[in-house]
């Protein structure tokens, strides 16, 4: 049987369904975070070998460190276009590790309150290059991207690689918020994101998180936040993955999603060969 351990204590619990945040510091371990950059890095390489063969670039630049080589090859390559928020082209018995990580499955449970657990099949990475408007994460709410969880508690983990601060691009939340409605979807003017309207971000006050590595924000479907501006010399690269109860779980997370823990019927948790077939229509490079 999967063993699970609380991570998190009653006061965390109370204060992040009160303003629909939580700043968990310190709960995700070194291997994941070794296996976090494992992904991106493999990621990394499919992209710079895209620039190498479409004749953009003749080095790989294998030499340069992980905080700063995509971002090298980007610009050598005349800041071509890339997966701003790579999915499908993640999937593979990496990613499903990731996502079905004790310590982040462990963090899920709390927040849900039950050991029965979905792995929501939308996931992003974030490779946030500096002074690149078109990467910015404009405020928005993440149900705005699946709607059928507009009364469904859908749990998101945001996980820096790094340590982030308002000068690296960490996040703004709007605390309290999430008891506001879903808002209708507006396509941000500058990035195309999806995100809320000028009417509704003007109401509200962001709150900067600030966070080393190894901690995670986590935030409710409905609450607001968006990502500052980067204006390091790195690239700010993170991870942010979702969690339903499997008794509540909603279509859009089903659709690539899968059983990640279930305490009460172990032989219900989906096999990495069953999550894979969920993948084979989706097409490669697909957000």
């Amino acid at each position: 049987m999967v063993m699970s351990q609380k991570v998190l204590n009653e006061q965390q619990i109370a204060f992040y369904h009160e303003h629909g945040y939580l700043l968990a510091e310190g709960v995700i371990p070194r291997d994941a975070l070794d296996l976090a950059q494992l992904i991106l890095e493999r990621w990394v390489d499919q992209t710079i070998q895209g620039w190498v063969d479409s004749g953009l670039l003749t080095d790989s630049l294998h030499d340069v460190d992980f905080a700063h080589r995509l971002l090298r090859a980007w610009d050598a390559a005349g800041h071509p276009r890339y997966l701003r928020s790579p999915r499908r082209d993640l999937v593979s018995r990496e990613m499903f590790d990731f996502l079905r990580h004790p310590a982040v499955l462990d963090i899920a449970q709390d927040l849900l309150d039950t050991s029965e657990i979905l792995a929501h099949g939308i996931f992003n990475a974030r490779p946030k290059l500096p002074n690149q408007k078109w990467t910015d994460t404009p405020w928005h709410q993440d149900a705005q991207y699946y709607r059928d969880a507009e009364h469904i508690h859908v749990a998101t983990i945001w996980i820096p690689l790094q340590d982030v601060s308002e000068f690296n691009s960490c996040l703004q939340v709007a605390p309290g918020q999430h008891r506001a409605e879903l808002y209708d979807g507006h396509n941000d003017e500058e990035t195309g994101f999806l995100g809320l309207s000028k009417e509704v971000r003007a109401a509200l006050t962001g709150q900067s998180i600030a966070m080393k590595a190894g901690d995670a924000l986590c935030f409710t479907q409905l609450t607001p936040h968006g990502a500052l501006p980067n204006r390091s010399d790195g690239i700010r690269w993170s991870m942010d993955v979702r969690y339903e109860a499997v008794s509540t779980a909603t279509e859009s997370g089903k659709a690539q999603g899968f059983v990640a823990r279930s305490l009460q019927q172990p032989d219900q948790v989906t096999p990495y060969e069953d999550w894979l077939r969920q993948w084979e229509t989706v097409p490669a490079g697909s957000y």
